[in-house]
């Protein structure tokens, strides 16, 4: 009994509450079917305001305020947005209109909307607009609109959403910024699947800006994408790729892309002008890009670029490889200085064979460079100018290694090899110099050297071996401390006996080129101040189309223009060899000199002149002198011979009729010919004596000697020689013979006519003289014994005529009978010298 009571009781609490159920679900199923407003509710997360909710066949929802509260903890996680797809088909099942007029969210309005099957969303970020279609366990959407507000992309097409193995798929259109193409989506297992295809564009500037502004893209890969590199058309063949929903994760080693960009222009840094190509493929494959830059020129010249990016994700860096065979210009050094490696080479003409490669970390921009150029041609090392016929140039990072390398230019043959460093910007260079020549200056064979260069700052050259140093800036100098090291390799230096001198050049172009020459000390044998030695001094050297030196003291100074010197003298003393100033020079001399004593070593003669000038060519000599009121102009070349001169001294006189006859008195000059021993010449003689001292000699004692002939000892002839007042000789010479064709000499007391001829090579003399008294004879006639060998002229004069033969060192003097004077034609002398000589007319 108590059993069934409990069993009764326990029935008719159940029954009581499926009674109690049952009438709540039947009385809020007529409130929902009457509708049900409510003012306002309040929840933790939200709070909403004039609501209302009726129940028909399907449920219709409308609320007028709804103010959604900030979440905290909120999670950056797709999962809520892949669920949202699942509430859609609630949506269709059991909502006849949704209407969500005005929702506050953090501050930003939105509206949802469901009716008649269509839906529409409109948020800050997004905007939908579709139709709804249920078919057995699917639905599918019709997306008339999506726009994804912060990428401006807008999207339609169809969307089937299938619940049942929870596979959805989308296929349509999009257009984003620039860009417009085919989009495919698919998703399973939370697995989004995604296909970009057919997209073009003519650009995708803001397209990647939004794109790296969104996807936090590093801003150096985003630069390579669209920055770098910029074409006129854009084409994506396709931009396949995964997204776990579930991790948040873009899965990027499942991305694949390949596109085109028409015309591009490619700049490898920022502040580099940019290549060319027809066309730039990109791939994305294995987390990195792929760049086929097709027929790639830069600056004009063509090339072979290779270009990628590595490890987008985890480690980005990018790979450039370049190869050309055009020159190593500074296009190439231009690439290297934009990444910090500063390299001092350049190539102006020749042939190369190229590769570099660039290794840019893109998360720190930290650039390593390998290389290897092999060149030859013109080359130009920190501004000095070379060519070489073979270059190995090894490039990594900022070290260059120049190996077995050889460089020439107009001074020096070399080989060598070099390290540079790039980061202190210094190279050392392991030089074997050829030969080294500077005509007239230096000539070098087989010199080692080492050769440093720094090129931090202004580039400069040491040399450890021959000791200068060479600033090559603008303007380049080259200074020389000391010629010491060069002497051994100067014949100029020795042969001037310069013994010390310190050298400072100036030039731009080594063309162009001023020289300073300190302290210099020197012994130069055939050059000395007009009054001392001529030692040391300090020159000024100019050199352009004119090379100029000028000494500090003033003493010299010179030009050469073209094949043409000058030289300029100044209280100096010249001493040369009369062959020497006849002997062959391969430019036109020209020389003026002031105050100046010429002095002639090998005959021992000094003039001093107040003023010479002149020139000497390849087969010419002329000289114009002034000197102690006289003057000499001297013309001797192949095939001629001219003298001219007056107030010419006796020493002067001998020295240049190769004779040994007077002293003192001064004299005028005239000579005409071939050459120093065929020639004729005047010459006028005042105030002087005749003096060869063995025929001189000779015949006073020949006068002694004859008792009839003492009267013709008169004071004329004296312990000086004959005593001339006036007197005028004219001679011819051919080879060794020199023939006096007249001789008419005045003396105070007597006059001498005569001729002859001597032989200069044997020494043998034929002259005959006529001595002859200017007096009255009768006053002495009765003192003379009637010798044959005397003759009374007309004019009242006595003569004798006097041969002599022999040699000038042994002369044969004899007095000749006045039958053979009768035959001597002296009378043909006198006329012979009023002729004319008319080669000085």
């Amino acid at each position: 009994m108590s059993t069934i009571s409990q069993m009764i009781n326990k029935n008719r609490f159940l029954a009581l509450f499926l009674m109690l159920f049952i009438s709540i679900f039947v009385a809020l199923f007529i409130w929902l079917k009457i509708g049900i407003k409510i003012e306002s509710l309040n929840f933790s997360q939200f709070k909403i305001s004039q609501l209302y909710i009726k129940l028909d066949n399907k449920i219709t929802l409308r609320v007028k305020n709804i103010d959604i509260l900030p979440l905290t903890n909120e999670k950056n996680n797709t999962k809520p947005s892949l669920e949202l797809l699942h509430y859609l088909s609630w949506i269709d099942m059991l909502f006849e209109t949704i209407e969500l007029t005005n929702i506050t969210n953090d501050g930003y309005k939105s509206y949802f909307i469901y009716a008649d099957n269509k839906f529409n969303l409109n948020n800050k970020d997004l905007y939908i607009n579709a139709n709804f279609a249920r078919q057995n366990h699917n639905l599918n959407v019709a997306v008339n609109e999506i726009k994804l507000k912060d990428f401006n992309t807008t999207i339609n097409g169809y969307l089937e959403l299938n619940f049942y193995n929870d596979r959805h798929k989308f296929s349509g259109k999009f257009n984003s910024y620039e860009l417009s193409g085919n989009l495919g989506l698919n998703i399973e297992n939370d697995i989004l699947t995604y296909e970009l295809s057919d997209v073009s564009a003519s650009t995708i500037e803001q397209f990647m800006n939004a794109l790296a502004n969104i996807t936090g893209l590093d801003n150096e890969i985003k630069n390579w994408i669209y920055g770098y590199i910029k074409a006129k058309d854009y084409r994506v063949e396709i931009l396949r790729g995964k997204f776990d929903l579930n991790s948040n994760d873009p899965l990027i080693s499942k991305l694949y892309g390949k596109a085109t960009a028409v015309s591009p222009v490619v700049k490898f840094h920022p502040n580099l002008p940019a290549a060319t190509a027809s066309s730039v493929d990109v791939i994305f494959e294995n987390s990195g890009l792929k760049f086929d830059i097709k027929d790639p020129k830069y600056q004009g010249s063509s090339a072979i670029i290779n270009l990628s990016i590595n490890e987008l994700i985890n480690k980005p860096n990018l790979i450039l490889d370049i190869y050309t065979k055009t020159l190593y210009s500074n296009d190439i050094n231009n690439i290297l200085k934009a990444y910090n490696i500063n390299i001092p080479i350049t190539q102006n003409s020749g042939n190369m064979n190229a590769k570099l490669r660039l290794i840019i970390d893109l998360s720190n921009i930290i650039v390593q460079a390998n290389g290897e150029f092999i060149l030859d041609g013109d080359i130009d090392i920190s501004g000095a100018k070379f060519n070489t016929n073979h270059a190995k140039i090894i490039l990594k990072n900022d070290k260059l290694t120049i190996e077995n390398s050889h460089v020439k230019n107009s001074i020096f043959d070399a080989n060598f090899s070099a390290f540079i460093d790039a980061n202190t910007q210094q190279a050392w260079f392991d030089t074997k110099f050829n030969s080294i020549a500077i005509p007239n200056l230096l000539d070098i064979k087989n010199l080692d050297d080492n050769i440093t260069l720094e090129f931090s700052t202004a580039p400069k050259i040491n040399s450890k071996t021959l000791g200068y140093e060479l600033n090559i800036t603008n303007p380049i100098t080259l200074n020389i401390p000391s010629i010491e090291p060069l002497k051994p390799y100067s014949t100029l230096i020795n042969d001037l006996n310069i013994t010390k001198a310190a050298i400072n050049i100036t030039t731009n172009n080594f063309i162009d080129i001023n020289a300073r020459v300190n302290d210099a000390k020197f012994n130069i044998p055939m050059l000395a101040k007009k009054d001392g030695n001529y030692t040391d001094d300090n020159f000024t050297i100019n050199v352009s189309n004119i090379i100029n030196v000028k000494s500090d003291s003033g003493i010299v100074e010179a030009s050469i223009i073209n094949d043409e010197v000058n030289i300029f003298l100044n209280s100096a003393k010249i001493t040369i060899n009369s062959n020497a100033a006849k002997g062959d020079f391969d430019k036109n001399l020209n020389f003026i000199a002031n105050d100046t004593i010429l002095n002639i070593a090998d005959v021992n003669k000094s003039v001093l002149f107040d003023h010479f000038s002149g020139n000497k060519t390849s087969d010419t000599i002329k000289f114009d002198g002034e000197f102690d009121g006289g003057y000499i102009s001297i013309t001797e070349g192949k095939g001629i011979l001219k003298i001219k001169g007056n107030g010419i001294s006796a020493t002067a006189v001998n020295d240049i009729l190769d004779l040994n006859t007077f002293s003192e008195g001064v004299f005028g000059l005239k000579v005409m010919g071939k050459n120093s021993k065929n020639f004729k010449a005047d010459l006028e003689l005042k105030d002087t004596y005749l003096k060869d001292y063995k025929i001189y000699n000779q015949l006073l004692a020949f006068l002694d000697s004859i008792p009839s002939l003492l009267i013709f000892k008169v004071p004329d002839f004296n312990n000086k020689g004959f005593s001339v007042k006036d007197g005028i000789i004219r001679i011819g010479r051919i080879d060794d013979n020199l023939t006096i064709h007249a001789i008419d000499i005045e003396g105070a007391t007597a006059d001498i006519i005569g001729n002859g001829t001597i032989n200069l090579a044997t020494n043998l003399i034929d002259i005959t003289l006529e001595l002859k008294l200017l007096k009255d004879a009768s006053s002495i006639i009765d003192k003379i014994p009637l010798v044959n060998h005397i003759l009374l002229g007309k004019d009242k004069s006595i003569s004798t005529i006097i041969k002599i033969s022999g040699t000038i060192d042994e002369p044969i003097i004899k007095t000749q009978v006045v039958t053979d004077v009768l035959k001597t034609p002296f009378s043909i002398i006198k006329n012979t010298l009023t002729l004319p000589f008319v080669i000085f007319e």
